[in-house]
């Protein structure tokens, strides 16, 4: 059934599905609203509601605090250093960090949805000067059809200028030649030590098995890379294992390590829902 509704909704166009999911929430939002006697916040700051998020599912404050945690004991960040947020969407990763950054610690975010920037930029920046927010114009079948192709992007910004950066649920909906262009600019904005968390689904053969007839099986192959849809290419896109640890090191990284997720299925010990690989 969940397979089925997600097919149902990425035959809709980007903006329609916006527009389909906030007439789909809306009783939910009422009640939310209805219960707090306003939005929901987090450090004085209002939370998106649900009809309002266009990525990732779960609950929206919960999970910027679990990747809070990770980014602490995974990525090592201290509060005092600068941060780049690779798809930053509506603020998830950033509202809960505003109490654990400490200026002149800067966080930097961008993304390809310029309402979500400029949702950001009156919800959070106004409250918080050291956070940024910048729109990008980039492609993307799942969020926007206008803008350039990401495989030749170049971040706006200097080289060396960041501590730790992350992409969460960002190279989950990316073609290979788009992630190996963020890897080497990741790698370029970085300073030297810094370190990069990035989510994906790695898609080896126990991924693939144990995922096979459930909500996350990835059924259409493309060479080595493993899609959930034919018609939306950024629907969800599976990298194997080698793979990215191969992109890593063309990229300049020294390692990737790899904490395994449990969206296959898989058994053994997992950390979060997608796969997360620290790269340093």
């Amino acid at each position: 059934m969940k397979r089925l509704l997600r097919g149902i909704f990425y035959a809709f166009g980007p903006r329609a599905r916006r527009v389909v999911r906030r007439l789909a929430y809306a009783p939910v939002d009422l009640f939310l609203v209805f219960r707090h006697g306003g939005r929901p916040t987090y450090n004085g700051l209002p939370l998106p509601l649900p009809g309002e998020i266009f990525t990732g599912g779960g609950d929206f404050l919960e999970n910027g605090l679990i990747f809070k945690e990770h980014f602490q004991k995974l990525g090592a960040l201290k509060p005092q250093e600068s941060v780049l947020d690779i798809g930053s969407g509506l603020g998830r990763m950033a509202i809960p960090l505003t109490d654990f950054l400490v200026a002149p610690a800067e966080y930097h975010g961008f993304d390809v949805v310029a309402s979500a920037v400029a949702d950001c930029q009156g919800r959070i920046t106004s409250r918080f000067p050291h956070f940024h927010f910048r729109h990008v114009s980039l492609v993307n079948d799942l969020y926007t059809l206008e803008g350039a192709s990401a495989d030749h992007f170049v971040f706006p910004y200097a080289d060396d200028q960041f501590d730790f950066a992350w992409a969460t649920s960002v190279f989950t909906h990316m073609e290979r030649a788009e992630v190996q262009n963020y890897l080497r600019e990741a790698r370029r904005v970085l300073k030297p030590g810094g370190r990069f968390l990035a989510t994906f689904f790695l898609t080896d053969y126990e991924a693939l098995s144990s995922a096979r007839g459930g909500a996350y099986e990835f059924s259409v192959q493309r060479g080595e890379d493993w899609y959930m849809s034919w018609e939306v290419k950024g629907a969800n896109v599976g990298f194997t294992p080698k793979n990215v640890q191969q992109w890593a090191r063309e990229a300049g990284w020294s390692e990737a390590r790899i904490y395994f997720g449990r969206w296959s299925g898989r058994s053994g010990e997992t950390t979060d829902f997608q796969d997360i690989v620290v790269f340093s």
